[in-house]
């Protein structure tokens, strides 16, 4: 107990107990920008959490260190600082070409067990000199590899976009992006808008991507990302490119309304106007805390997503009520983009799987169409154009990891896995022949402001 009777030996300790949490701060700087990015958490919340784990860090190591001998607790920080420093670096040693996207029990406690060898190494082998100096390099090492994203992508060029290919300027378009809608569903989406009225021709295209955050950078004319991962609060970055909502420019003159969620949209500027909705997800401290344990062996990401049927289904209901009142449908044309979460999982029917869920929220999903098409032809008359794609199929590898799909069953249709989805056009005419081979770059998209 003499380590706590020297002020000299407990301010070493809280400088080395304040660097680990310094570095397990850094670590979670993926929570924080995707948090931001998504919209889920309010900035308020994460900053609660952040200061939370902070302070908890604290509280835990230093009395902690002052309770075991002065060797073993130097040992011990020195572990915690490189453990954590890994986890810092741990996206970059992920995208090394040794490991999956998604990483296995097997690659997950090779790391857990390269991290203990270098901890241990820098613990009995590093004189205090040398020591010193390896911990500024983790800190500012770290501190770089966070901040330079941020940097780079505020050195790109604006994007500047323009009405989707083939969209006349007098006229009014709806682009209706349905989160997973299959391509043979579209037939069902079809279907429906053909009862209300319309005459929709309906193609199947090729998606560009495995996921929502892959496929909508490059549905605005970004850069193939196959490997996208949050950035920034407003970009997504792989090493293939970078796209920042935030450097996206729409003309006002083509008068662009969007309602949308997961992506941050209303970073943009230049539309007539934009609402943008957060997913429902975890109380900020209880997702901070979740998000450790996603390397794991055993655990995935998908893991803390927040499967609240009933939040599911008020979300769902806010983000459609907020398409079907946007201002465009007061204005005398333009377009509304609007990407909404059906027949996206999961579904509120109680004790469903996957199947029947899928099918109630696309049945959901058809209604909309439909009322997009009578509201839009009672609205705009004939120069009203129905546009409805996908961004990709449904996911069952995603979503029958989830304990609801795995206790009352995750059996869906083998096109579940196609990688293609729907391109649907009901037009008041018959002049739009066009059709994309895939559903990227959807909307034109220059680096010059001038230039169609």
């Amino acid at each position: 107990m003499s380590v706590a009777a020297s002020p000299r030996r407990l301010g070493h300790w809280v400088a080395h107990a304040m660097i680990v949490a310094l570095l397990m701060l850094l670590s979670r700087a993926d929570w924080v920008l995707s948090s931001l990015y998504h919209g889920d958490q309010s900035p308020g919340g994460i900053c609660l959490a952040v200061v939370a784990l902070f302070g908890v860090v604290l509280l835990a190591l230093v009395p902690l260190a002052l309770l075991l001998p002065a060797w073993l607790a130097e040992a011990a920080l020195r572990v915690l600082t490189v453990a954590a420093a890994v986890y810092v670096f741990q996206p970059a040693i992920r995208a090394l070409p040794l490991f999956p996207v998604e990483l296995g029990a097997v690659h997950k406690i090779g790391l857990a067990l390269g991290t203990l060898l270098l901890a241990w190494l820098a613990a009995a082998k590093l004189s205090s000199a040398h020591w010193r100096r390896m911990q500024a390099a983790l800190v500012v090492g770290g501190l770089l590899f966070v901040t330079f994203p941020m940097l780079a992508v505020r050195a790109m060029d604006p994007v500047y976009v323009r009405v989707p290919t083939g969209t006349s300027a007098q006229g009014a378009t709806v682009v209706l992006l349905l989160d997973e809608l299959n391509a043979e569903a579209g037939e069902q989406i079809a279907a429906a808008i053909t009862q209300a009225g319309g005459a929709p021709r309906t193609h199947r295209i090729r998606t560009v991507g495995a996921s929502t955050i892959t496929v909508i950078p490059e549905m605005f004319g970004g850069p193939h990302v196959p490997q996208a991962r949050v950035c920034t609060p407003t970009a997504v970055c792989d090493r293939t490119g970078t796209f920042d909502f935030s450097r996206l420019r729409f003309d006002p003159s083509d008068g662009v309304h969007i309602v949308g969620f997961h992506h941050p949209y209303c970073a943009a500027s230049g539309q007539a106007s934009c609402a943008r909705f957060a997913p429902p997800s975890r109380p900020p401290v209880s997702s901070l805390l979740c998000s450790f344990g996603r390397l794991l062996p055993g655990r995935k990401a998908s893991d803390c997503d927040w499967f609240a049927a009933d939040d599911w289904k008020a979300f769902r209901e806010r983000v459609r009520d907020a398409a079907m009142q946007s201002p465009f449908w007061q204005s005398g044309g333009g377009t509304l983009y609007a990407h909404l979460p059906f027949p996206h999982p999961p579904g509120h029917l109680p004790s469903a799987g996957l199947a029947a869920d899928y099918a109630d929220n696309l049945q959901l999903a058809g209604q909309i169409a439909a009322q997009m098409w009578r509201q839009g032809h009672e609205r705009f008359g004939a120069g009203f154009r129905l546009i409805v794609i996908s961004d990709h199929p449904l996911r069952p590898t995603v979503w029958c990891k989830h304990a609801k799909y795995r206790e009352t069953g995750c059996d869906v249709q083998p096109t579940a896995y196609e990688g293609q989805v729907p391109y649907i056009v009901s037009s008041g005419d018959d002049s739009d022949k066009t059709v994309p081979a895939d559903n990227a770059h959807l909307f034109e998209s220059t680096s010059s402001r001038g230039s169609r």
